[in-house]
């Protein structure tokens, strides 16, 4: 991306409204992580997805039960044991970034000199954003692989949903696309877009993943763990 930007070529699929001045702002490190947060995304929400569904398909949620039959509070244990590794994922993430963007932007001739204006700062709103973003895209996989109880099935459906019908709604909706969760989630990650605040899109976001836990436990306390 920094160097496609760089030198004014086609850009990456996905970069293509990442100018060099974006790049050379304060937050310009981050643009990277911002503009993968699709693929981040998708892999938060694997691994939460198979979190769940892999105890359905191992029999171990059986044994669970049997040890906390307080099923809300062997969610809960689940939600926070994953929220703890996703936070820890987006923090190395993070520190990733600090020595090898500034090398890859003076190697593509892009100016570094505002990044270090308030780094710390910087940084922080970065993997708060960023980390913020992630979770939620973790907290649809467990959704999703709580309802369906199958991996491959919860995968397809969530890449499906990110890659082709948020996409394809979009286009339809136009304007009010921007309050499906994909766009609020990319929003979070951008600390706001044009369409979206960051404080909207906080709260937009945060509806969505308080509903979405709602059902995940509720189908959890009801259904016959051997379904």
């Amino acid at each position: 991306m920094f160097f496609t930007a760089g030198s004014g070529t086609t850009a990456l699929p996905g970069t293509e409204g990442i100018t060099v001045a974006m790049l050379e702002a304060s937050d310009g490190m981050f643009a990277g992580l911002q503009t993968l947060l699709s693929m981040l995304g998708i892999v938060a929400l694997v691994i939460w997805a198979t979190a769940v569904t892999s105890d359905y398909a191992s029999g171990l949620i059986r044994l669970l039960v049997q040890a906390e039959p307080r099923r809300g509070r062997l969610l809960g244990g689940k939600v926070v044991a994953l929220t703890a590794f996703t936070c820890v994922a987006t923090l190395v993430t993070t520190m990733v970034v600090l020595p090898f963007a500034p090398g890859i932007a003076s190697m593509a001739g892009v100016s570094t000199g505002a990044w270090s204006a308030d780094m710390v700062r910087t940084v922080l709103e970065g993997y708060l954003q960023l980390t913020l973003s992630v979770l939620l895209w973790g907290v649809v996989g467990l959704f999703v692989g709580m309802v369906t109880r199958s991996s491959g099935l919860s995968i397809a459906i969530g890449i499906g949903y990110l890659m082709v019908f948020e996409g394809l709604a979009q286009m339809v909706l136009d304007s009010a696309g921007k309050w499906l969760p994909g766009s609020a989630f990319a929003a979070i990650a951008s600390g706001g877009s044009a369409d979206m605040t960051f404080a909207t899109a906080v709260i937009v976001s945060a509806a969505y993943a308080v509903a979405a836990l709602v059902i995940a436990a509720v189908s959890f306390r009801r259904r016959d763990i051997t379904a």
